[in-house]
């Protein structure tokens, strides 16, 4: 926890640069990278409204409960955004990855947009690297809300990225998509994207969640030459995600 308020504190006194890369909504991304396909968000909206309805029923069963406590360890609004989900769910139909490896799970939700596309898929594994940062949490809880039915696809590596993912990555030699959605500080964020980045395979995709509270994504694509697209808000024009396919 100390170390975590050190990078954080280091974070605020950083100049946020502006990104140069393009910011398109949900939609738009979907046409870019897959073009000869007609998504539309109220589609994708009906094929998870079950995922949708789980989770709406996990939540409510938690708004009596004190935060942060053993029965609830993360805020509820930790979680990504609606479109980001919707984005992850259709790129792993898409994209049919044999291997996909996040940072940070927290509830699960997320993780549950992509094992509903591998269930689908009827191939694929996801690995979550994630482990216990403050008393009140336990590696129970960590996924608690992943449906039983989506399990079958997911495995939970305990750890922090710093322990684990270097491993993790060697040991699948491969991947076909990496999301980090862990400690968002300068230090943790490029360190994930730097070992990871090589480990993807060509036309994989690397996704950040929380990209504007530091420089970290914009340093990073700016070093390997990728090609980002920024993920925005319908409504607001607030950037969310972060995406680069591998050339």
């Amino acid at each position: 926890m100390l170390n975590d308020a050190r990078q954080a504190e280091k974070d605020s006194k950083q100049t946020i640069q502006k990104h140069s890369a393009n910011s398109l909504s949900l939609e738009k991304c979907l046409e870019l990278y897959f073009p000869d396909n007609n998504f539309s968000k109220e589609t994708l909206i009906q094929n998870t409204k079950d995922l949708e309805l789980h989770f709406k029923n996990y939540f409510k069963k938690l708004e009596n409960e004190k935060f942060p406590s053993k029965a609830k360890p993360y805020p509820v609004d930790y979680s990504i955004r609606t479109d980001s989900r919707l984005f992850l769910y259709v790129l792993c139909k898409m994209l049919k990855p044999n291997t996909v490896v996040e940072t940070g799970v927290a509830y699960g939700q997320s993780s549950s947009y992509i094992l509903q596309a591998l269930k689908e898929n009827n191939k694929g594994i996801l690995y979550s690297v994630d482990n216990i940062f403050r008393p009140w949490e336990s590696l129970g809880k960590i996924g608690d809300a992943i449906p039983q039915n989506l399990r079958e696809r997911w495995k939970l590596v305990a750890g922090s990225s710093a322990e684990k993912l270097e491993e993790t990555l060697r040991s699948k030699k491969t991947i076909d998509m990496f999301l980090h959605d862990s400690l968002h500080t300068y230090k943790n964020m490029l360190f994930e994207y730097n070992i990871t980045w090589p480990f993807i395979k060509k036309n994989g995709f690397l996704i950040s969640d929380d990209i504007l509270e530091n420089n970290a994504f914009l340093d990073f694509y700016s070093s390997v030459n990728g090609s980002p697209i920024l993920m925005t808000s319908d409504q607001h024009n607030e950037i969310f995600l972060g995406i680069i396919r591998k050339k």
